[in-house]
């Protein structure tokens, strides 16, 4: 038997044969196959460095703005026809509201709150006087869909000067031009290492493409029993919660136009909606209801309230103060506050939040091998119930309480 470490005469007699075969290569050959190999790998390490340093130093160039003000042109042409002048000194802060937040991203949030929250009220005056006054004429679903679109843009560029520079970092906007370009986007945008493929996005247009198919087949089907349906809280609320997950597609299409123009270059846009009828706790519907609002009010008042460490007092404040926002949406929709029906909606989701909360921090755990977040079974099912009913019971008081409508009207206009 061989001692361990020794080697066979086999194995000796084979490692000559393999030297020779290596060595019978002439030298010259060596030495020219090895420089080839030396120059292909350095000038990869360098195509890959200078395409990381492209992206990541990647500022928009004339091009580039041009194909975001085309796909903005539409919108920024009707708020201009609509408006008329108030429209300049509206358009002008939006222009001035990254630039900004850029300027004052080092700054303590007692810089950058107050600023912010002068550019937001001062934007929200001018948009619900503009509303009220130049869109009295206008159908209710024109002046839901204007209002709509304008908060989106409102809310993505006012909430860059809260969050500061971890906010402005999370998105890549690292220097003024690309703080320019994002206020041209009417939604958040997020500057990546390379664009994205372009299946994706096209995916994305059959997505989007298939949500207002289904809303409108479902409107034709609804229109036959909606008489029925609306003799039933229970099925009327759930007709609208389908309604209303296929109809807010219509707010991605914005965002979509100006990715589908910038379709080779490293940005992203953040949709404001996703699939709200597959949510399955309130975390979940926050995360894909309105997310530039969402990602507003956090900035604006959960965290600076504490957050989840004090979640007794800032979630409760977050959702008074952010029900007592949208007075005046109501106010210009339709000439009514709805403040019953505001505080209705945001108490009920204020008190799903809380329950979560609390739930989460008792029966949630942290997997140990991956890191997801766990949950008991139990406490699952009765987040999901919870929530089931709550958005349910919201989306009902918000249609018939604060905008004084209806399934049959929701139909019938949009």
């Amino acid at each position: 038997m061989m001692e361990q470490g020794t080697m066979s005469s086999a194995e000796v007699s084979i490692l000559p044969m393999k030297s020779n075969q290596v060595n019978s290569k002439e030298p010259d050959q060596l030495n020219t196959e090895h420089l080839h190999i030396s120059i292909e790998d350095k000038r990869g390490q360098d195509l890959q460095l200078l395409d990381g340093l492209q992206f990541e130093e990647w500022s928009p160039d004339i091009l580039a703005f041009i194909l975001a003000l085309i796909a903005i042109s539409p919108f920024v042409s009707y708020v201009c026809y609509k408006m008329e002048l108030a429209a300049l000194p509206y358009l002008t802060l939006h222009l001035v509201s990254i630039p900004l937040a850029f300027k004052v991203r080092d700054r303590s949030g007692w810089v950058r709150w107050p600023t912010a929250f002068l550019i937001v009220a001062i934007m929200g005056a001018i948009k619900t006087s503009s509303i009220q006054l130049f869109f009295k004429d206008d159908s209710v679903a024109i002046k839901v869909m204007v209002y709509a679109f304008t908060a989106l843009w409102e809310c993505s560029n006012a909430v860059c000067v809260f969050g500061g520079k971890d906010l402005l970092d999370r998105f890549g906007i690292i220097n003024y031009r690309r703080a320019l370009f994002a206020v041209l986007c009417p939604v958040q945008i997020k500057f990546i290492a390379a664009p994205s493929p372009r299946g994706k996005w096209l995916r994305r247009s059959l997505h989007l493409g298939c949500y207002l198919v289904a809303f409108f087949v479902l409107r034709c089907l609804f229109s036959y029993v909606v008489e029925y349906v609306e003799l039933n809280s229970v099925l009327e609320a759930e007709a609208i919660v389908i309604s209303f997950s296929c109809l807010v597609n219509i707010w991605n299409i914005p965002p979509h136009i100006f990715q589908m123009c910038l379709i080779g270059y490293p940005v992203q846009t953040i949709y404001p909606y996703g699939s709200l009828y597959f949510c399955t706790s309130s975390r979940d519907f926050w995360s894909k209801w309105s997310r530039p609002a969402s990602s507003l009010i956090r900035h604006m008042f959960y965290y600076p309230l504490g957050g989840r460490t004090r979640a007794f007092l800032s979630i409760p404040l977050m959702f008074l103060l952010n029900a007592s926002s949208h007075y005046g949406v109501s106010e210009a929709l339709v000439g009514d506050k709805s403040e019953i029906g505001w505080n209705t909606v945001f108490g009920v989701l204020c008190l799903l939040s809380t329950i979560e909360v609390y739930g989460n921090s008792l029966f949630e755990g942290t997997d140990v091998d991956d890191g997801r977040a766990t949950a008991r079974k139990w406490w699952f099912r009765l987040r999901f119930v919870l929530a089931l009913a709550a958005l349910r019971f919201a989306a009902y008081t918000l249609l018939r309480e604060c905008l004084n409508s209806s399934l049959s009207q929701l139909l019938k206009y949009s």
